[in-house]
């Protein structure tokens, strides 16, 4: 399995591993190494002591008959020193065994810290007879197994250290890594829409402050998820409250109105002596004057035509006046500019709409005696663009912030100017009147192949 398809935790528990597995090896290297020159001084050192005593004795001259025995005997105990065999020329020929050692050592650790052949002959004269060869030879076998039982121990040590240094940061990485697990176990709950997941309170700070952002987006997603639920269904039921208002007003309305013109012409047609023409004709002209305000109504609540074929401006005067005579007795005051027009028209209906709702919320919660709607031109320098700013103000009483929620009004409204990439912003109080503050862009936010191109 390639290393970057692990887990973070399992490449962190490889490198600790690693990096464990490398500290032991470089203290076993620098252990043996030193084990190795201990057993080379400690031999040289023997060599040198029964060196020096060989040579002692043969400094007094050829030896005396009487003397080699005695030699024999004292030669034989030096050969049994630590470290040092005392053999005979010929026997120092032939390829040397040393005698097996008590404790077993193995072959690679022999190897690795046997010091290089370490040995001396002497020609010793006697006054008869032929002179005595001896050959020193150092024999490392006793150290070495001395040097293997602390090196074994030592080694021991380091990797009992190095296995419970393992142990100790694999149990605190893995308890590291409990809020990993936690947070994606998360994740993949917001992956599935479960918004309602939460993450625990971690010991850990950081985590906190990971586990506190999760929260806030999770909730924000629910709230969302519920928000676009109900609005959905508001929206379904505007659908059918404006089927059922169409419905009505064409039966009540139109229906009537056309089952009295038919009548009126049924009557002029057998040309009864009580009903006159002229009267019928008037009849039937109020009538159809009638339809044609409840057709202009019904028209200007699906779409205003007056957007298409005189502007925003008119439009937008022709809702003021309506408002107007709905409410005498409130002062309704437009300040606008003709540059209003330049706005996109494919956006047009939206500021009609925003305006619309605006100017209903006022009347229907604020009841205002004064209602001041002003649009005008302003630009940005950071980023450079032009916007169309929209404030409707009233006198009303106002209410408290943050506001109340379940009005679908002033939702519609911010999804509407955000769907547009503007901004609305509230300011009111409980007894300082309504302000609704709208920025619209003048034109489309120019995205990257565009700025490209253009640099």
């Amino acid at each position: 399995m390639p290393f970057t398809r692990l887990s973070l935790k399992t490449r962190v528990n490889l490198i600790i591993a690693t990096i464990l597995a490398l500290v032991v090896a470089i203290g076993s290297v620098l252990v043996i190494h030193h084990v190795r020159e201990s057993v080379a001084e400690e031999t040289r050192s023997a060599l040198q002591l029964v060196r020096g005593m060989v040579e002692a004795l043969a400094r007094r001259g050829p030896l005396p008959p009487d003397q080699v025995q005695a030699w024999v005997t004292m030669l034989k105990q030096l050969s049994q020193t630590r470290h040092v065999r005392l053999v005979g020329y010929e026997q120092a020929a032939r390829p040397a065994t040393a005698p097996p050692p008590d404790r077993p050592v193995p072959h690679w650790f022999g190897a690795w810290v046997k010091p290089p052949p370490m040995q001396v002959e002497y020609h010793i004269p006697t006054r008869d007879g032929p002179p005595l060869d001896l050959v020193l030879i150092a024999d490392p076998a006793d150290e070495i197994a001395e040097a293997w039982e602390e090196a074994r121990l030592f080694l021991g040590l380091i990797l009992v250290l190095a296995g419970g240094c393992f142990a100790v940061l694999s149990w605190m990485l893995g308890r590291a890594f409990r809020p990993v697990d936690a947070v994606l176990e998360g994740l993949v709950a917001l992956e599935r829409e479960h918004y309602d997941h939460r993450l625990p309170p971690f010991p850990q700070p950081e985590w906190r402050r990971i586990a506190r952002a999760f929260n806030h987006c999770a909730g924000v997603l629910e709230r969302a998820r519920a928000d676009n639920r109900r609005l959905t269904r508001r929206l379904l039921d505007v659908e059918e409250d404006e089927r059922r208002t169409l419905a009505r007003e064409l039966h009540d309305e139109l229906g009537q109105a056309l089952s009295g013109i038919k009548l009126l012409a049924l009557s002029i047609k057998q040309r009864r002596p009580a009903e006159p023409v002229h009267q019928a004709a008037c009849l039937i002209g109020e009538q159809v004057d009638h339809l044609f305000e409840i057709t202009r109504a019904m028209i200007h609540r699906l779409r205003p035509l007056m957007l298409d074929d005189l502007g925003l401006c008119a439009t937008l005067d022709t809702l003021v006046e309506r408002w107007r005579r709905q409410h005498p007795d409130v002062q309704i005051v437009l300040d606008s500019t003709g540059e209003v027009d330049e706005f996109p028209a494919e956006h047009q209906i939206h500021l009609y709409r925003i305006v619309q709702e605006a100017l209903t919320n006022a009347f229907r919660h604020g009841h205002p005696r004064q209602v001041h709607l002003r649009l005008a031109l302003m630009e940005t320098e950071v980023p450079r663009r032009r916007w169309l700013r929209i404030e409707i103000a009233d006198d009303g009483g106002g209410t408290t912030m943050p506001l109340p929620r379940g009005g679908y009004g002033l939702r519609g409204m911010r999804e509407r100017v955000e769907s547009l990439g503007g901004r609305l912003q509230i300011r009111t109080a409980p007894g300082r009147g309504f302000v609704l503050s709208v920025q619209l862009p003048f034109e489309e936010e120019p995205d990257d192949h565009s700025r490209h191109a253009c640099g």
